[in-house]
């Protein structure tokens, strides 16, 4: 684990759980969801002009669709399902037992998917050599490795954030919830 990891649940001390997710939609998944739209043309481009001299940049397409795909379900699940459910948790209101039965259950699927993410983040970096350029690309492949960087550098933050903090704050404040009923 890194300083900066560590620093991260000191600087969530005291925040509360809304604090948290507003911070995650605000910063982390709006990030995202346009980073991922704005990406794949220039996969796709890249791909198309410098496939045939770099066959690496197939499996680097097809590694990134599926990042995509797995994150935009990731994301709606979270804003849709659990985001919701940690809110009411953190405004201390009357809750019915939710159809997942306890917050471990997704939060413990979120975590899988979280872990599936980061090898495919882990392939990308290996395939793009940790986002190095070949010496003869062009702008739009430098762009690419770029935003790939920060797109990975990001998720992995915010993976992060959610499993150290976010997860587990939420799982307390379900037991005092329900033990206070």
């Amino acid at each position: 684990m890194r300083v900066d990891d560590m620093n991260v649940e000191k600087q969530w001390d005291g925040k509360s759980l809304q604090e948290m997710v507003d911070h995650l939609l605000s910063t982390h998944h709006a990030y995202t969801k346009i980073a991922l739209e704005s990406l794949w043309p220039l996969m796709d481009q890249v791909e198309c002009m410098h496939g045939t001299t770099h066959p690496e940049l197939s499996e680097l397409k097809m590694l990134y669709a599926r990042l995509r795909d797995d994150l935009q379900l990731h994301l709606m699940k979270e804003e849709k399902m659990l985001f919701p459910y940690v809110c009411k948790l953190d405004a201390c209101e009357q809750i019915a037992k939710p159809h997942f039965g306890t917050i471990a259950n997704p939060v413990r699927v979120m975590t899988m998917e979280h872990d599936v993410d980061g090898e495919i983040m882990d392939r990308i970096q290996a395939v793009t050599d940790s986002f190095t350029v070949p010496p003869e690309a062009c702008v739009s492949y430098h762009t690419l490795y770029a935003g790939l960087r920060e797109l990975v550098e990001d998720m992995r933050r915010h993976i992060h954030f959610e499993n150290t903090v976010l997860f587990p704050m939420a799982i307390r404040q379900e037991q005092i919830v329900l033990e206070g009923k």
